[in-house]
């Protein structure tokens, strides 16, 4: 895959362009079903063309342009019927297949009857292609610098045009959260107006276009514009709007090459139905130790990157709680199964990597069932001075900052992760938001199971980068726990909608992810 955010810059500029780079973070479900499309075979669809093209569009932007993480969506309405539009169903978009859509009307609700795994923003989209009839083409992004820019008072320059933002606070009894419903669709749509985007306060950007080549290349160059402004002001100048027309056959040659580039990775088609998943151990034991595996090398991955050659994650035995499994002697992107041993906590095992800070919580804290330990240099920034605090939806757990743990007060003459003090002062200090930041040197994190971990520590790492970008705007950053808008009149109560499958028990973030690292 391809995540570098200055190949992305490269990419685009070799073809003419001027460019350079948790909706909210959702539980997972209880159970699974199966979809429809995954019961039986695929078949070819009236507007298979268009839905081969969305397919892709979703990969660009996901494995190509690194502008859709595990979240966001783009949509597409269809040729055939104005009135209708195709979204994918509760899928990360680097995953999606042509199966996977599902058709709305402008209303979104899907026309080929009631559906339990339906996105939670189908209002964003619905409402924008309500509003304009000249979209045909959606995209709603998470990334960074959009949601830097949306939550500073420093606007952000499409050409010679700033940006509108929309606050969905005052339409929402003044509290952050995502497009959940037709009233908070309409307002945003109102607010966009006739602009091509509008940034979304504390949650990124909704951007239309009339194709979806033109769509994908309209966002990247806006992000990379973004990019641009920004580091023209941390570098102590100041921006000045310059006109960007757009270029039709700009769109094509930048689309040409991204979707020749997705339909490869594909095996030289686009895909109707995903490939089947790895079988899961029946044992919960095998599942736990197969987890620490994976969790290492998802953390240690380019698109997570919250581990590097030290770190490590622990996963609580769950027929034994005094017990954990953890590979504290290996780099965590080279984990193996053979490297995961199982850790009693009652026996006081030497320790030399830190393992202390694992045995500890897990003694402290019984609802505590998978631990972090990491280094992540983003993060540590945020253990001085400054406080991290919640700038997204998806770190919304964050507030108004998190506790710290002061290594100054360890004994200078013993090395750091074989110091006992470390892992108690560690566990008293984690309070109800799930970790603790170690002053300089790194932070833990901790959750009721690997896979809420996995999204609490990404998020984390999003929202410190996210942080990091809005103050080096210089103007002034609203944080998601500054003080709430005014509040409206409550909008109309939404119609009940069938419960919402959401995906596999381990949340559709680790899923993705698990496919995507090398397995041993």
């Amino acid at each position: 895959m391809t995540r570098a955010t200055l190949m992305c810059g490269s990419a685009l500029m070799a073809l003419g362009a001027m460019v350079l780079w948790g909706c909210a973070s959702e539980p997972p479900a209880a159970a699974t079903q199966q979809t429809p499309a995954q019961q039986t075979a695929a078949a070819v669809r009236p507007e298979q063309a268009l839905l081969d093209d969305l397919a892709v569009a979703n990969r660009i932007l996901a494995r190509e342009l690194a502008i859709l993480d595990v979240q966001g969506h783009v949509t597409a309405r269809s040729r055939t019927n104005p009135n209708h539009y195709y979204i994918a169903r509760f899928i990360a978009p680097g995953a999606v297949v042509t199966s996977d859509f599902i058709e709305n009307d402008l209303d979104s609700n899907p026309v080929d009857g009631p559906r339990n795994d339906q996105a939670r923003e189908i209002y964003l989209h619905g409402e924008i292609f309500k509003a304009r009839p000249d979209v045909m083409a959606v995209v709603h992004a998470h990334t960074q610098e959009f949601v830097a820019f949306g939550l500073s008072s420093v606007p952000l320059w499409n050409g010679e045009s700033a940006l509108p933002v929309f606050d969905l606070r005052p339409f929402n009894e003044g509290r952050s959260g995502i497009i959940s419903t037709p009233a908070l669709g309409k307002a945003m749509a109102e607010k966009m107006g006739k602009s091509e985007a509008v940034l979304l306060w504390g949650h990124g950007i909704a951007l239309g276009a009339k194709s979806l080549p033109e769509v994908i290349t309209r966002v990247a160059q806006l992000r990379d514009a973004a990019q641009v402004q920004q580091a023209t002001i941390a570098s102590g100048g100041t921006w000045k709007p310059q006109p960007h027309p757009v270029d039709a056959a700009e769109s094509e040659r930048t689309w040409a090459y991204y979707k020749a580039a997705v339909v490869k990775q594909m095996g030289g088609k686009v895909l109707m139905t995903a490939p089947p998943e790895p079988a899961k151990p029946a044992d919960a034991v095998e599942v736990a130790r197969r987890d620490v595996v994976l969790a290492s090398r998802i953390f240690a991955s380019e698109e997570v990157g919250i581990l590097d050659a030290l770190g490590n994650v622990s996963v609580r035995n769950p027929n034994n709680p005094n017990s954990y499994f953890i590979a504290p002697k290996v780099a965590a992107g080279a984990v193996t199964a053979g490297d995961v041993i199982e850790r009693d906590i009652t026996k006081g095992e030497a320790d030399t990597q830190g393992l202390s800070i694992h045995d500890e919580i897990y003694k402290a804290h019984p609802d505590v069932k998978a631990v972090l330990y990491a280094r992540t240099p983003e993060i540590v920034a945020f253990t001085g001075s400054v406080p991290l605090r919640a700038t997204v939806n998806g770190g919304n757990y964050i507030g108004d900052g998190l506790p710290v743990f002061n290594m100054g007060s360890l004994d200078p003459g013993q090395p750091i992760l074989s110091n006992p003090a470390l892992g108690r002062g560690v566990a008293a200090a984690l309070d109800k938001k799930g970790a603790v930041l170690l002053s300089g040197h790194g932070v833990v994190v901790t959750a009721g199971s690997i896979y809420n971990l996995s999204d609490r520590a990404f998020q984390m790492r999003q929202n410190a980068k996210i942080e990091q970008q809005a103050l080096a705007l210089r103007g002034k950053v609203t944080y998601l726990v500054d003080l709430r808008a005014a509040a409206a009149p409550a909008p109309a109560p939404v119609p009940a909608q069938p419960a919402q499958q959401l995906g596999p028990p381990e949340g559709r973030a680790w899923v993705y992810w698990a496919q995507n690292v090398s397995r041993p």
